[in-house]
């Protein structure tokens, strides 16, 4: 373990990191700094999936600092209890018994289908993180890649998964009435878009 490569931000090791919903909350030391308890949010939304350091914060108070990272932490834990008191519906995990199973080799542009609640984090895994409206992307094709880019019916964000971590099409028999409504919705957002794009041309 010694050989274990350390974590760094800029010049400070990276002591502490916590993760919850959309930002990780970082506490680093550098004992050489003017300030050296450093502390921060990263994310890593974006297509590369990077690190993104953002509100950092540096203090000469250890106490000061650690009061600083678990308020942040705090923050995170309400937002994401915010976010899920949004979604009036049952938020047990869908199951491989709920799904069409997914031959990995077939298209599944434009089906629903069921993203494993286990490959998400532990606050992500309810029923509301796992259907998504599949639209693109080689694995979605049904190609040699894996990317599988999709609309999540709960809040309607774009985003990529992988092709081996679905778990296949929802049976239609078990796809709930909040789900339904979403994906009229979705649909009728993208029939307004190829309407005003064709008025554009």
């Amino acid at each position: 373990m010694e050989n274990e490569e350390k974590r760094m931000i800029s010049s400070y090791e990276v002591t502490q990191s916590i993760h919850i919903g959309k930002k990780e909350v970082v506490f680093g030391i550098d004992e050489k700094e003017e300030y050296p308890y450093l502390v921060c949010c990263c994310t890593y939304d974006n297509p590369l999936s990077a690190e993104w350091v953002t509100d950092a914060v540096g203090s000469d108070d250890y106490l000061e600092a650690m009061q600083m990272f678990t308020d942040r932490v705090q923050e995170q834990i309400e937002s994401v209890r915010a976010e899920q008191e949004q979604f009036k519906f049952d938020m047990t995990p869908f199951t491989i018994d709920d799904c069409i199973p997914d031959n990995k080799c077939g298209s599944i542009v434009g089906k629903v289908v069921v993203i494993n609640a286990e490959v998400n984090r532990h606050e992500y895994r309810h029923s509301a993180y796992q259907l998504v409206l599949a639209d693109g992307g080689h694995g979605a094709l049904g190609g040699r890649g894996q990317a599988v880019f999709g609309t999540s019916l709960a809040d309607g964000k774009h985003a990529r998964w992988e092709r081996c971590d679905l778990l296949g099409e929802i049976k239609p028999e078990k796809m709930p009435d909040w789900a339904k409504e979403a994906l009229a919705k979705i649909k009728e957002q993208e029939k307004a878009k190829k309407s005003k794009s064709r008025e554009e041309r």
